[in-house]
């Protein structure tokens, strides 16, 4: 028999689809709260800039969020560009699946969208992923890609 799933955490760059398929989610599962990297960031983490040092504390923040909502009988739908193994084994003991969210045609992407052109400490272009399993969602940038992933199979619904 498969755990009970008490959250869910989508990580991926910028522009690959964390909002809209946590907002598509969560009108899925019934007492789900959207704790939203961006908005954290804009909210409580107005102290952090964007270095690998503090986008761990930032990840760091949004794991302790979803615990609280855990602990108050609410499923949490976390978003964020970067995720490291520390914070995804966090979510293994605490039983949040971890869904990493590969954009098709991401170069294209990348060329017209504000967070790659002329920036530093961009997660994709000069910080990168840690390697750790997790389950994956391919984007391919049809609006019906939040299909693909299987809320029955992975024990959500």
């Amino acid at each position: 028999m498969k755990k009970k799933i008490n959250g869910v955490w989508f990580f991926g760059l910028s522009g690959s689809g964390k909002t809209f398929v946590s907002q598509k989610l969560q009108k899925k599962i019934n007492n789900s709260v959207i704790v939203d990297g961006d908005i954290v960031r804009k909210l409580i983490s107005k102290d952090l800039n964007y270095s690998k040092k503090d986008r761990e504390i930032q990840i760091n923040r949004i794991f302790g969020i979803s615990k609280i909502i855990i602990n108050s009988g609410k499923f949490p739908i976390a978003s964020s560009v970067y995720l490291n193994k520390k914070i995804n084994i966090l979510c293994k003991k605490n039983n949040i699946l971890v869904v990493k969210i590969n954009r098709i045609k991401f170069d294209t992407v990348k060329k017209n969208h504000k967070t790659y052109r002329n920036k530093r400490n961009v997660v994709g272009k000069d910080i990168f992923y840690e390697n750790f399993k997790t389950e994956v969602l391919i984007n391919d940038n049809k609006s019906s890609f939040f299909k693909k992933l299987d809320l029955k199979n992975l024990n959500l619904l």
